[in-house]
């Protein structure tokens, strides 16, 4: 199965991404084979991806570098090589997980759900981003919190941001989490592993001030799309794309923080009842808020819902409305956005397409929006004592029962 998933990927290095990206990481590639990881940041001319993809970098540029791959075609299949790697690392994330708690032909299924999405293939294996890298090292870090393992889970999580910064998303949710389920004391150690694990990253590169060698990397990213969406077909993409954001990105982030709080509530008042299933989906919830509330958002920044949705899937019926739709809405947005992004730049325009008012984006953007407002409504419902969520105890009650049966 991990064979043929990976088989289809490699079928697929062939079709063209995105020109502009594939000869960015070509050229981030080559300067970390020739420089290393520690003078990255010195030498190369512009990069805003964080410390942890150097490493990445310099391994790979250095495969691509030993195979005389640099200024041929096949460097391509370098670069979409390494989130393909990632896309499989997440799907054994997916398979342990369900077979511990279910049962062998429910972890098979969901990992199936993860190796042949077409959104997750498309994102990884034709476009050849990076999003995968993050949401594997997110996925842990919210899996080793509910396993009571807090300092793994700092770790994780500590990867995670410095592979991708929309991985904020979760930083609320992992925090309580750990709190609930390892105390005060373990949430202090796992300051201190974060801690360390960002130093252990970011140590063999040259720096005087380690804040403000992050800063720089992240708010100047950032900084630089002062727009109200950046090609994300959400609650923002609907009325218009590329719109200057002003004081609507106060109040974008003003919106993600008071429905973090909203989803922290609910799993706090509901944690006896139905806790790991529940983090789950309010961990859906944020990465899906972070998507649609905030301003200055891209395209892609819906991809990690996907692991989270596929892990929830054999556990949980109402999640599965979610998963086809959201898989459906990922895939069209950055499919859509892929080939008018190329049509530009075959056709010699430096700007970005500008799709305001287009009528697929208002459509899939409509559509985001019933999503987020049916999955609020059901935190709503959760919160109110309707147990959304107790399939999970009657799915473990199966479990247990064939365990009992097999041992009978």
């Amino acid at each position: 199965m991990f064979s043929v998933a990976f088989i289809i990927r490699v079928l697929f290095f062939s079709f063209q991404g995105y020109q502009i990206d594939i000869s960015t990481f070509t050229s981030w590639f080559n300067t970390a084979a020739n420089y290393g990881p520690r003078l990255f940041y010195s030498v190369v001319s512009w990069c805003d991806y964080p410390p942890f993809n150097i490493y990445l970098f310099w391994g790979f540029g250095s495969l691509a570098q030993t195979l005389n791959l640099f200024g041929t075609p096949f460097i391509t299949y370098i670069v979409k090589l390494v989130p393909s790697i990632f896309d499989l690392l997440t799907a054994g994330v997916i398979y342990f997980f369900v077979q511990k708690h279910l049962n062998f032909k429910l972890s098979l299924l969901a990992t199936l759900l993860y190796l042949f999405n077409p959104a997750v293939i498309f994102n990884s294996a034709v476009w050849g981003q990076f999003d995968t890298i993050y949401t594997l090292f997110l996925l842990l870090s919210l899996i080793f919190a509910l396993k009571s393992k807090p300092e793994l889970s700092a770790a994780s999580f500590a990867i995670s941001i410095l592979t991708k910064p929309q991985a904020i998303a979760l930083l609320p949710l992992v925090v309580f989490v750990i709190f609930k389920k390892s105390g005060v004391k373990r949430l202090l150690f796992s300051v201190v592993t974060f801690t360390a694990t960002i130093f252990a990253v970011i140590l063999p590169m040259q720096w005087s001030n380690p804040v403000t060698f992050l800063a720089n990397i992240y708010f100047g990213a950032y900084s630089g799309y002062t727009y109200t969406s950046i090609n994300a077909f959400n609650s923002w993409g609907i009325f218009g794309m590329w719109l200057p954001d002003g004081n609507l990105f106060i109040l974008g982030w003003v919106l993600f923080a008071v429905f973090s709080i909203f989803t922290l509530y609910v799993l706090n008042k509901r944690w006896e009842k139905s806790s790991m299933m529940l983090t789950f989906f309010v961990a859906f919830m944020l990465l899906f808020a972070f998507f649609m509330l905030p301003t200055r958002i891209h395209e892609r920044y819906l991809f990690p819902v996907i692991s989270v949705l596929t892990l929830m899937f054999p556990f949980v019926k109402k999640t599965r409305l979610f998963y086809t739709v959201i898989s459906m809405t990922l895939l069209t947005n950055i499919a859509y956005v892929l080939y008018w992004l190329n049509l530009y730049a075959n056709a010699g325009y430096s700007n970005s397409p500008n799709l305001s008012g287009d009528i697929v984006v208002i459509v899939v953007g409509v559509i985001n929006v019933i999503m987020f407002l049916y999955g609020s409504l059901l935190l709503w419902s959760e919160l109110g004592g309707k147990s959304v969520f107790k399939t999970e105890l009657l799915l473990f009650k199966i479990q247990k029962k064939e365990q009992t049966t097999n041992e009978v």
